[in-house]
């Protein structure tokens, strides 16, 4: 027994670590095609593409990785994250994905097993993941990573939450929310504070988290938002005003909510006392 629970952990977190490792592809070659396409709307064909070729490569000479520099985690330590041609630090970024998305398919299985809902939970936390590292480095919510996470949460709420019509109210109410936040903030302060994607993203969630932790979901990504956004003022690292991406605290609030459901319940008795 505990022989199988030790090699179903070392199988997810090599397949996860494997996943980890494409998503550091995507999360490179993606925005510039959002960037590049007409209403930053990116077609399947092409992102396909983008993805297959050229194959993986140094982005700094260029240098065609060979499979041994290309094992995830594993080649980042021995190359000590450097280049063999041209010792250029790839970033942390790569394995920091890597490591996250291991880590991820570890946790849901020791939770869950191989079960369907572990899966859907993966995919979840695994575009997450890729927004998370695209929204930090390119200020950018691709709707090609933010449109499954509606069908996968309508999906998941109707098997395991409230049912379908939680996870629409939750959706809509979302991305409601959110779009009038950011109407308001245009309109008092004259410029964006919150980005389409953050919209979308926001209900795309909303139905992960369902109408009855909406309220939750929402609070908990606006205060760890001012919290992430205060501490690099306060200790002189970015100026007051100065541009923060929010994709990542909406991503951090609903991935704490739907893997802790209980969470909300908790939190709301503490309140009432």
């Amino acid at each position: 027994m505990i022989a199988e629970a030790a090699l179903g952990l070392t199988f997810a977190g090599l397949a996860g670590a494997a996943i980890g490792s494409f998503l550091t592809v995507v999360a490179t070659r993606l925005p510039p095609l959002v960037l590049e396409s007409p209403g930053g709307r990116v077609r399947l064909g092409p992102l396909l593409k983008s993805l297959s070729w050229p194959g993986s490569h140094c982005r700094h000479c260029e240098n065609p990785l060979r499979w041994r520099d290309n094992i995830p985690l594993l080649s980042f330590v021995l190359l000590r994250g450097r280049c063999r041609a041209c010792h250029t630090p790839y970033g942390s970024r790569y394995v920091l994905l890597e490591a996250a998305t291991a880590l991820a398919a570890c946790g849901l299985f020791f939770q869950m097993g191989w079960s369907f809902q572990a899966a859907l939970l993966f995919c979840l936390l695994a575009i997450l993941l890729a927004l998370c590292a695209v929204d930090l480095e390119e200020m950018l919510l691709p709707d090609i990573l933010v449109a499954p996470l509606l069908p996968l949460g309508l999906l998941y709420q109707t098997l395991y939450g409230a049912g379908i019509t939680a996870a629409l109210l939750g959706a809509g109410g979302g991305f409601a929310a959110l779009w009038l936040i950011g109407a308001l903030y245009r309109q008092s302060r004259a410029r964006d504070g919150l980005g389409g994607g953050d919209v979308k993203l926001a209900g795309a969630l909303g139905a992960w988290v369902g109408v009855q932790t909406l309220s939750w979901f929402l609070l908990g990504a606006f205060a760890t938002g001012l919290i992430g956004m205060g501490l690099p003022i306060l200790l002189g690292r970015k100026q007051a005003g100065a541009p923060v991406p929010f994709g990542p605290f909406l991503a951090l609030s609903a991935a704490v909510l739907v893997l802790w459901p209980d969470l909300s319940n908790w939190l709301s008795r503490l309140i009432a006392g």
